[in-house]
């Protein structure tokens, strides 16, 4: 018995010693192994992708060439594509979704529009140029507003895509992701005169103010009124009507391109202010005109034999072009109108024998206006005794 118990002890003491052994060989040091890093994920791939563009919808002349920006709804990453080729463009775009904005020419083709806030498709605006202020109009609006060019034809158009996906391709040809259809939006303002008296009428100039500063691409109205811009009408635009019932009575028309109404004009008169400068057969009678018109300017439909993208705005006025009384506008008092030989270069001061000959001759004296402010509640604006 003790003989087993020693030889237990003999065994347990050598056990201790190879533990112990084994111990002190190993060392001391422990390792800590990091895990494998994941392999990086592969870069996103891009891939040719279609957008049609369909101008049936623009009645204008048709564009050399267009501007189509394509923005990554998420990363906000923009590509800009220039072609020639106004049917589609083929920008290779990253995975996701995008919004896709057209113009047509380039930002730099334009004589009378400028463009800002190209860097996004949300941004992006286009304006009329300034132009600078004549001498016979006073211009004393401030900061807030400018005299701008009349604007080229834009159309325009803004989508969001479908998904574009590198591994989702057609077998043949490159993958549609959208159609835009640019429309025009600038609008023609027809400004007309009605006068009892138009065949005193030599000459017409005008300004109105109150109209759109531009419009961004991707809205679907112009500017507010934050900035708005004043629209000139020179003498060389104006064109004079006669009625046949009534030898005197007519009106003298004007047309001019703008960006429209503010966004948020609210139909007010004193919104848009008609200055209408009028120069008298007799050569000596100015008269300046100064109506507000704001209430009164309509738009209308286009007819059905025209395009859809027609913008046209009207304003209608009636003005007095009566002569001072006891002027005679002839050469003799006993010749009212003058006779066949007077006026041959239509010179101020002598009536010619057909009124309409002189009308608009260009006359660099338009000094000692005689102003006439007609005011809002003034009936005068709108006399329509007959039908034109």
């Amino acid at each position: 018995m003790v003989k087993r118990i020693h030889r237990i002890k003999a065994v347990a003491g050598w056990m201790i010693a190879v533990l112990c052994g084994m111990l002190a060989s190993c060392d001391a040091t422990i390792h800590f192994y990091p895990e494998p890093e994941p392999e990086p994920e592969p870069e996103p791939v891009a891939a040719p992708v279609r957008i049609h563009v369909d101008w049936s919808g623009y009645g204008k002349n048709v564009p050399m060439g267009m501007t189509v920006m394509c923005q990554h709804v998420d990363s906000g990453r923009l590509s800009k594509s220039i072609d020639n080729n106004i049917d589609y463009v083929t920008p290779y775009l990253l995975p996701g979704r995008y919004w896709a904005a057209v113009f047509n020419l380039t930002e730099r083709e334009f004589q009378n529009i400028g463009f800002r806030g190209l860097d996004t498709v949300e941004t992006a605006e286009a304006y009329p140029r300034r132009q600078s202020c004549p001498a016979w109009y006073a211009d004393s609006a401030g900061d807030s507003t400018y005299i701008a060019c009349e604007p080229d034809w834009l159309a325009v158009d803004t989508i969001m895509t479908d998904p574009v996906n590198p591994f989702d391709q057609p077998e043949t040809g490159v993958k549609v992701i959208g159609t835009l259809h640019p429309k025009n939006i600038i609008y023609t303002l027809h400004v007309t005169i009605h006068s009892d008296s138009i065949t005193n009428l030599r000459s017409a100039r005008s300004v109105i103010s109150g109209f759109a500063s531009g419009r961004r691409l991707a809205s679907d109205r112009p500017n507010d009124n934050a900035e708005t811009v004043t629209l000139l009408m020179g003498a060389d635009v104006w064109t004079r009507e006669k009625l046949s019932t009534n030898s005197s009575a007519g009106c003298v028309k004007a047309n001019v391109r703008c960006f429209g109404l503010p966004g948020n004009h609210q139909g007010k008169a004193e919104e848009n202010i008609l200055e209408f400068q009028a120069m008298l057969t007799d050569g000596k009678s100015i008269l300046k005109f100064v109506v507000p018109v704001g209430d009164v300017i309509e738009e209308r439909n286009s007819p059905a034999d025209k395009r859809g993208d027609n913008l046209d705005l009207y304003i209608n006025v009636w003005l007095d072009f009566s002569l001072p009384t006891g002027e005679n506008p002839g050469g003799d008092d006993d010749k009212p109108g003058g006779d066949s030989g007077d006026n041959p270069d239509g010179k101020p001061g002598e009536k010619p024998e057909d009124p309409d000959r002189d009308f608009n001759v260009w006359v660099d004296d338009w000094d000692q206006q005689e102003d006439i402010i007609i005011s809002i509640g003034s009936n005068k604006r709108f006399k329509f005794d007959y039908k034109h």
